[in-house]
């Protein structure tokens, strides 16, 4: 039977709500973290494209937490400026580890939420794969992906006003291998009209982020 559960779990500002959804008649592959937009900028666990992403991974057999950063929803704290959004992530990934001991834990973001994917990927080299929807670079120091040898999934709306394909394309090419990037012609940030095709896309690539 799936489930949809809303839960709290110890993050290191205090509470962080989430939203974890399995099948509890089935054993789940493995374990996946989406990351939300922006907090400063009304992003929460309940985005569209968040929830998309989720499906997609849940698609696949995976148990999945999005989950709210520090200061938004029920999760307790403030805004941390980045340092503290990627230990909420890592702490995301602990939840789940401890819900499930051995399986391997994957991790996804959109936006922002992209950003502290990788920076969580970046600090704990245990996770399984990155999945970055929207991802801007203006802040990223992007050297390491150079080096970053877990399978990395980029998709990207080549219309996106707020972080412009060009500046990843121009990139990707130096990143480490496994990797991909999905172009959506004419897509802007937020995926509008277009979240089937990236729930697709992101299922097409299951062999690549060993799912």
């Amino acid at each position: 039977m799936v489930k949809l559960k809303s839960l709290t779990f110890t993050g290191p500002a205090g509470r962080l709500e989430g939203l974890l959804k399995f099948d509890e008649s089935v054993d789940p592959k493995a374990l996946v973290v989406v990351c939300h937009p922006h907090p400063q900028f009304q992003g929460t666990m309940h985005n569209k494209v968040v929830f998309a992403v989720a499906e997609a991974f849940f698609a696949l057999g995976c148990e999945v937490l999005r989950f709210n950063f520090r200061g938004v929803g029920l999760s307790t704290g403030t805004y941390d400026h980045v340092r503290g959004e990627i230990e909420d992530a890592l702490a995301a990934a602990k939840y789940l580890r401890q819900r499930h001991p051995g399986l391997p834990c994957h991790i996804a973001g959109f936006s922002f939420g992209a950003w502290i994917a990788i920076e969580a990927a970046r600090i704990d080299s245990s996770l399984a794969s990155l999945t970055a929807v929207a991802l801007s670079l203006k802040n990223l120091a992007s050297s390491f992906l150079h080096e970053l040898s877990i399978p990395k999934l980029f998709l990207q709306g080549t219309a996106d006003e707020i972080c412009p394909a060009k500046d990843l394309q121009a990139l990707f090419p130096s990143f480490a291998e496994p990797k991909a990037l999905v172009l959506f012609e004419g897509v802007g940030h937020f995926f509008n009209n277009h979240l089937a095709e990236l729930r697709k896309a992101i299922i097409e690539h299951r062999l690549l982020l060993g799912l």
